[in-house]
């Protein structure tokens, strides 16, 4: 599992008359009844619902009662998943709402997740939406899974990206109503092709063995008018193609670096549509003016795609002192 926490998954067969889903490290998430119509009237009207959810016009028991049963309670039974409740494990103590949703607006099933104020920001949002992502996939049996949230919900996109949703598009739900679609879906394609277009850039300074390196090359690699920034002492250095293919041509064609190579040793990317970012820790190691040097440092890549192909917009890279 991607935290690498135990996560009991519970059986829900009804004849057992058990309706917990499953436990976490904290928490436990169970199955909505009628009986917890108050809470449910608590959070559907706390603010941060309020702000990004949506008034859902529920001011009494009765209409609680009515929201679980036409919501939550209908979904388990058409569709054996819906959503749950949240509750602090060892005292039962019910803090929020995660669960996987059927909507008729969406082709796929999504994930959806809500915490009372008091509990926000401790970790409790991730640590359950990340157990329900495991419990679709490996028991539930569900590959695809959307997730959908308000545009200025900076908490919400965070989280989504945390659990592994990435941003795929906006979309308008309704008139009044627009919002930004994620899905853990990947793109394997783009993703391969920035891989190479990444390798291919720390390749081309290479000049181990006698090798002579094309450092023109990287003008293929970039955008015409990228710009790469060295930010090692905290004064940038800001270059254009032009600029840094001339000062690295020089050194490593005059004899002052020699057996130079360098590497990533591990990267993260992430793809937007027809942005990309990837930042990456790397290794490089040479004989600078007859002196040999290992060091280390971390790149970010700006990528972007321009008739279905990736390029380099921006460079920036800040080295080991």
């Amino acid at each position: 599992m991607a935290n690498k926490k135990k996560t009991n998954y519970i059986n829900t067969n009804r004849s057992m008359q058990t309706k917990t889903i499953l436990e976490t490290e904290r928490l436990s998430l169970r199955e909505f009844n009628l009986e917890d119509s108050e809470f449910i009237l608590k959070l559907v009207n706390s603010p941060k619902w309020l702000e990004f959810i949506g008034d859902r016009n529920v001011t009494t028991k009765e209409e609680a009662r009515a929201f679980l049963k036409n919501g939550a309670i209908k979904s388990y039974s058409e569709n054996g998943f819906g959503f749950w409740m949240v509750q602090l494990k060892n005292d039962k103590l019910p803090i929020g709402m995660c669960g996987l949703v059927k909507r008729e607006t969406l082709d796929d099933i999504d994930i959806g997740f809500a915490m009372l104020p008091q509990y926000l920001g401790l970790g409790y949002g991730y640590e359950i939406a990340n157990a329900t992502m495991n419990y679709a996939k490996n028991i539930l049996k569900i590959d695809k899974i959307l997730g959908i949230t308000d545009t200025n919900n900076i908490a919400s996109i965070n989280l989504l990206n945390k659990i592994g949703l990435r941003f795929v598009k906006t979309l308008k739900l309704s008139e009044n109503d627009t919002v930004l679609l994620f899905s853990n879906v990947k793109n394997k394609n783009d993703e391969n092709k920035i891989n190479e277009l990444t390798a291919s850039f720390f390749d081309v300074f290479t000049n181990t063995n006698g090798r002579i390196p094309n450092v023109e090359g990287i003008t293929e690699m970039f955008i015409s008018d990228g710009m790469i920034i060295n930010n090692t002492t905290g004064t940038p250095e800001i270059y254009s193609i032009k600029q840094f293919l001339a000062s690295r041509k020089e050194i490593l064609s005059n004899g002052s670096l020699t057996n130079f190579r360098e590497a990533e040793i591990w990267f993260k990317t992430n793809i937007y549509g027809n942005i990309a970012q990837r930042f990456c820790l790397y290794e490089k190691s040479g004989k600078l003016n007859d002196k040999e040097f290992e060091s280390r440092g971390i790149k970010t890549f700006q990528f972007i795609k321009v008739n279905q192909e990736w390029k380099i917009s921006s460079l920036a890279w800040n080295d080991e002192i």
